[in-house]
């Protein structure tokens, strides 16, 4: 479904947040392979880890919530129906392995090319952290119990901007460009630490929840 134009809002499954906290990914980079504006289905491969870490959530309890920014529909580059086709291959390899999302959330605004682009829309591209709000909302999961993974330091500015309790930086993606500025991102009470890939991300996480749980 759409909201407002620009934002998209797909639940994958009825399931909300078993111990208070959600897993916000960003999808091109982390989840998928990003492949600079990814719009045709045959495109879609998984990430190195992917399927480890969303199993790894399922099993420990953890809703798990993607968020992702898609200037490609404000550029003209590609539209909602295509995107939804990026998005059903997605599910569908994801299936094969056991393992899915929970809910989908997408921005497609933009400063450049959004008519009108201001404050509202702001919150809403990463960033800004309404997306990540919204996602809590309807995971029913508590922000300051929270994570991210992403490869951009919007990534990471949205997790702080929302209060999350850390994020993780992949250098998968266009992670390897963003590094020092992800990481320039931490502040005292918000942890940020960058690693190869998610299946690097999976063994923080294991540990983060380990030691809140000790």
């Amino acid at each position: 479904m759409l909201l407002e134009n620009g934002i998209w809002i797909s639940r994958q499954s009825p399931r909300k947040s078993g111990n208070g906290a959600a897993l916000f990914l960003d999808r091109d980079g982390v989840i998928i392979k990003d492949t600079n504006y990814i719009s045709r289905a045959e495109d879609v491969a998984l990430e190195h880890g992917t399927v480890e870490m969303l199993q790894w959530a399922r099993d420990v309890g953890i809703a798990i919530v993607v968020v992702t920014n898609q200037s490609g529909i404000a550029r003209g580059m590609f539209d909602w129906t295509e995107f939804a086709a990026v998005e059903a291959e997605i599910a569908r390899q994801l299936s094969a392995q056991g393992v899915h999302t929970d809910l989908t959330i997408a921005c497609a605004f933009h400063e450049d090319h959004t008519p009108d682009f201001g404050d509202a829309q702001a919150r809403w591209r990463k960033p800004g952290p309404a997306m990540l709000e919204l996602g809590a909302s309807m995971v029913s999961a508590d922000l300051a119990a929270s994570w991210m993974v992403g490869d951009r330091a919007s990534d990471i500015g949205a997790a702080a901007n929302a209060g999350l309790t850390g994020a993780i930086h992949v250098q998968t993606g266009h992670g390897a460009k963003a590094s020092e500025a992800a990481l320039a991102l931490a502040q005292e009470g918000f942890v940020v630490t960058s690693v190869a890939d998610p299946m690097a991300a999976l063994q923080i996480l294991r540990d983060a929840f380990a030691s809140k749980s000790a």
